[in-house]
């Protein structure tokens, strides 16, 4: 008897509050196991085939330049034109979803960088005004200036979410991409 009350009081509760059938993500944690990577590991995925140089490297915020879920791939990718000391370099973040799921093209998509040394940007929270938008994919696009010649760190947390037409996940992963600056 209880049992019953206390399924119908849950009941009750999800229908007012409108949840579906999926339990809503923590605050700050991602539902997807992709995010579950070491920031060691992380770090050092960042930059593949970049050179190591011991006290070359800032501290960088731990994040990943790609990361593969069983919903989409995510990944920063690196400036298509050598970056100069002093002068705009440009990069992009791509979100691509994988089949049967899509961009959520209601949600909020945010990207806030994280401040790291030698790296100024033109703004520190990019939001989904700034976002290209396809229903397969999103293209947030980043200006950067390096202040020196040699490993700048571009790191930020993207806020996103991915559907099928019976769920949609919540994400937020933070992302991090060494740049050769000359």
């Amino acid at each position: 008897m209880v049992s019953i009350r206390l399924g119908v009081a849950v009941l009750g509760t999800c229908a007012l509050m409108g949840c579906s059938k999926e339990t809503p993500p923590a605050a700050e944690e991602p539902r997807s196991a992709s995010n579950a990577v070491a920031p060691q590991a992380a770090a050092q995925a960042a930059a593949p085939g970049a050179p190591a140089a011991p006290g070359d490297a800032p501290a960088a915020a731990a994040g990943s330049a790609k990361f593969s879920d069983t919903a989409f791939d995510l990944s920063v990718e690196a400036p298509k034109a050598s970056v100069k000391a002093g002068q705009v370099g440009a990069l992009e973040v791509v979100l691509t979803a994988k089949a049967p799921f899509h961009v959520n093209d209601k949600y909020p998509i945010k990207l806030k960088l994280k401040e790291t040394p030698g790296v100024k940007y033109e703004a520190l929270v990019i939001n989904k005004d700034a976002v290209k938008l396809e229903a397969m994919k999103a293209v947030v696009p980043v200006s950067f200036t390096p202040d020196g010649a040699g490993k700048r760190t571009v790191a930020g947390q993207l806020a996103f979410s991915v559907c099928t037409e019976d769920k949609c996940l919540m994400e937020k992963r933070d992302l991090a991409l060494d740049v050769n600056v000359e």
